[in-house]
C-alpha cells in the first residue's frame, strides 16, 4: 500500500536520504536510484508517495517513489518494473553465453579428435612402411648369402699341421707361465733388506732365498750351494 511522507534528509554526495512518514516514529530510507530518472535530485521537504519494501539485506526502504510536487506524465519504477526485465535479460544473456561456450568446447573437442586421428594414421603408415623395408632388407641379405654359398660350394675341411698344433698349444701355456712369474715377482717385492741374517729370522723359504740373493752379510747358506735354510724348510 502506498504511503505519503516528506524528505527529511538527503546526502547529495552519497545519493541516499530519509523520509518522514506521518504517523510513523521511524524514518524510511531511500536511494536516488529509486527516484524517477528525469525528475532531478530530491529536495528536503518534498512530498512523496511510495511503497515500503524489504531489500535483500532484510531492511526496509522506499520504492516506486512518486514525486507529488511535480507533474508526471509517466511514473518510472526503476527497481520493481524494469528490474525484473533487466534480470530476465541478464539470465537470458548468461544462458546464451553458456550455450555459446559449450558449442565452442564441443567444436574444439571434435577438432582435437580429428587431428589425433590423422596423426595416429600417419604414424601407423610410417610404422608399416618401416617394417616393410626391414623385411625387404632381411630377404635381400638372405638372398646374397645364399648366392655366395652357391658360388663357393662346400669348402674342404682344413687340417692343421703338427707343427702348427704344437705352436698353438705352446701359446696357451705361456700365460700360465707368465702368471707364475708375475706371482713370484709379486711375492719378492714384499721383502726388503732390513738387517736380518739368520734362518731363524726367516718366515718362509722364498724369503730366505730372496735375502741371500739380494742382501749382503747373510749367514743362511753354509755350503754355498744357493739353497738357504735347508734343514729349517726341509730342502
Amino acid at each position: 500500500m502506498f504511503v505519503e511522507g516528506k524528505i527529511k534528509k538527503y546526502d547529495t554526495e552519497r545519493g541516499f536520504g530519509f523520509i518522514k512518514v506521518d504517523g510513523h516514529q521511524t524514518d524510511v530510507f531511500f536511494h536516488i536510484k529509486d527516484f524517477p530518472k528525469a525528475s532531478g535530485e530530491p529536495k528536503i521537504g518534498e512530498n512523496l508517495k511510495f511503497l515500503i519494501v524489504e531489500d535483500n539485506n532484510g531492511k526496509f526502504k522506499a520504492a516506486n517513489i512518486v514525486r507529488l510536487d511535480q507533474k508526471q506524465a509517466h511514473i518510472d519504477y526503476p527497481n520493481y518494473v524494469n528490474n525484473s526485465s533487466t534480470q530476465n535479460n541478464s539470465v537470458s544473456q548468461q544462458k546464451h553465453a553458456n550455450h555459446k561456450g559449450m558449442t565452442f568446447m564441443i567444436i574444439g573437442l571434435i577438432v582435437i579428435a580429428i587431428l589425433a586421428g590423422l596423426v595416429f594414421k600417419k604414424y601407423q603408415s610410417y610404422a608399416e612402411s618401416k617394417e616393410l623395408k626391414t623385411a625387404q632388407l632381411i630377404a635381400e641379405q638372405k638372398k646374397i648369402v645364399q648366392q655366395q654359398r652357391d658360388a663357393l660350394g662346400e669348402l674342404p675341411e682344413i687340417k692343421l699341421s703338427q707343427k702348427t698344433e704344437n705352436a698353438l698349444q705352446a701359446s696357451t701355456t705361456v700365460p700360465v707361465m707368465n702368471n707364475q712369474s708375475q706371482q713370484s715377482t709379486a711375492n719378492q717385492t714384499q721383502f726388503k733388506c732390513d738387517g736380518r741374517q739368520h734362518c731363524s729370522q726367516m718366515k718362509s723359504y722364498d724369503e730366505a732365498l730372496w735375502f741371500i740373493r739380494n742382501c749382503s752379510g747373510t749367514q743362511m747358506d753354509g755350503d754355498n750351494d744357493g739353497e738357504p735354510c735347508e734343514r729349517q724348510f726341509d730342502r
